[in-house]
């Protein structure tokens, strides 16, 4: 990132304002085990994770399985008939099952398929935030963890800063704008927000303010402007009172070169492991996506530098109302594919690190149960959300396909039912990286929707 953009990125964020000190390593984390940290990855649009994780073809025609895949045909491309849906099925899928209920997972998807056998993804079935099918609604009360806000309350605080502010770290923005995700409570107004707790960070090997590298000439043209802009603001800073608003622009150059050094010469340090340098060479379809991975394995290597608690992805476009195979699978591939984005990221990690990390995996609300004219499905309320980690219990927390959907079929505009409100979800998380922070994460939690027999509470191992 060049100066200027950083500049920009650290006004937008609020960090040329008073709240500075999260640039800072100066606070410990309190009572957070150490090294916890959450991956937090938004899949904006309203993804039909039914297409990822669909139920057993069964040639039963009063079957889930026979009458799923007959009302999902169009979505998936194929045409209507049974053997179509059975080689679909047989060809497409990795057979998987929970409990005695037969599920699939993309055969593109291959990591998934592994980590889920070595019991380390938890689906979470039934899952909902905001229930208004409006993305725009629905992506703010996810970003926000809060079913309780309205269209119009943008004011309020993510559910990503309030668990940073319990854990006493950051919340590290790896987009490239901070998502409302990121943002902290405001002690004096908590229906209000700050950034506080906030680094923008879209690329951390572009993070620190130029500087020459060792050895360069020093007669090259951006060491001259590098040195004529250092001595420019230490002579500012001894020119101007404390109490000049001025003197906080200025004061910033010192901080920002303060905090971005440290970091530059530990990336120095810390080659770009090939598996994630691959990404961005033609290994995902989304370069920008390939580029958050780096981030976050680079965010992890400073994680005591940013004080790192929480971080922030995204991988948009998920609206997929016509032609779903072309625009859903690849990016499912891109996600969970073997040598893919979470497969690199892993296999560059240390034990230690792998172990730390869990990663929330959603979106702004599910499709409906039958495909649509144009092979794709429309806004639904209901979906499945993804936890994934070396120290997740894995397997199905919830109904994965329950029976009552299939009276629905014929309903104008048949949805998954949002059983489980993301308060228990997000929350359970939260205890994992903060023990006991839950309720001051999501206070509305005990209030919150739970779907019949479903234990958050053995999430984790």
């Amino acid at each position: 990132m060049k100066r200027r953009d950083f500049l920009l990125n650290a006004l937008a964020a609020g960090a040329l304002g008073a709240g500075i000190s999260p640039l800072l390593p100066a606070r410990a984390r309190a009572a957070t085990p150490p090294g916890r940290v959450l991956v937090n990855v938004m899949l904006a649009g309203g993804p039909d994770l039914r297409h990822l994780l669909p139920p057993a073809f069964n040639p039963d025609p009063a079957s889930f399985g026979y009458r799923f895949w007959q009302a999902k045909a169009a979505a998936h491309a194929i045409g209507d008939t049974p053997a179509a849906w059975q080689a679909r099925w047989d060809s497409d899928y990795f057979h998987e099952s929970f409990g005695g209920t037969g599920f699939g997972i993309r055969s593109s998807c291959g990591w998934l398929r592994q980590f889920w056998e070595d019991g380390h993804v938890a689906i979470i079935a039934n899952a909902v935030g905001a229930r208004t099918r409006d993305h725009a609604h629905c992506i703010m009360v996810l970003d926000q963890g809060n079913v309780t806000s309205g269209p119009l309350d943008f004011q309020r605080p993510g559910w990503g800063g309030r668990l940073a502010k319990a854990a006493g770290g950051n919340v590290l923005a790896l987009t490239t704008s901070p998502r409302p995700f990121c943002f902290s409570p405001d002690p004096a107004d908590p229906e209000h927000h700050l950034t506080d707790a906030l680094i923008a960070a879209p690329d951390m090997r572009d993070l620190a303010l130029f500087a020459p590298a060792p050895g360069s000439s020093p007669l090259a043209s951006q060491a001259r402007i590098a040195r004529s802009l250092s001595s420019y603001y230490a002579a500012k800073r001894g020119d101007l009172s404390r109490e000049s608003i001025y003197y906080r622009f200025v004061d910033m150059e010192r901080k920002l070169r303060e905090f971005g050094e440290p970091i530059a010469a530990r990336l120095a340090a810390t080659p770009v492991p090939p598996a994630i340098a691959a990404l961005s060479q033609g290994g995902l379809t989304d370069p920008g996506f390939a580029l958050q991975i780096r981030n976050v394995h680079d965010a992890l290597a400073c994680g005591d530098i940013l004080n790192l608690a929480v971080s922030s992805l995204e991988y948009n476009g998920w609206d997929s109302h016509r032609n779903q195979v072309a625009l859903i699978e690849r990016k499912l591939a891109d996600l969970f594919g073997t040598g893919k984005a979470f497969d690199a990221l892993y296999q560059s990690l240390s034990p230690a690190a792998a172990a730390s990390l869990v990663i929330v995996i959603a979106g702004e609300f599910g499709r409906q149960l039958r495909a649509n004219g144009d092979g794709g499905t429309d806004h639904g309320e209901g979906n499945d959300m993804l936890v994934i980690g070396k120290r997740v219990r894995g397997g199905v927390y919830g109904s994965l396909f329950p029976e009552a959907e299939l009276a629905r079929l014929g309903d104008p505009s048949p949805q998954v039912e949002g059983l489980t409100e993301i308060d228990h979800i997000f929350g359970a998380v939260s205890d994992w990286v903060v023990p006991g922070s839950s309720l001051t994460v999501f206070p509305r939690r005990p209030a919150a929707r739970l779907e019949a027999g479903v234990d958050l509470s053995t999430l984790f191992a």
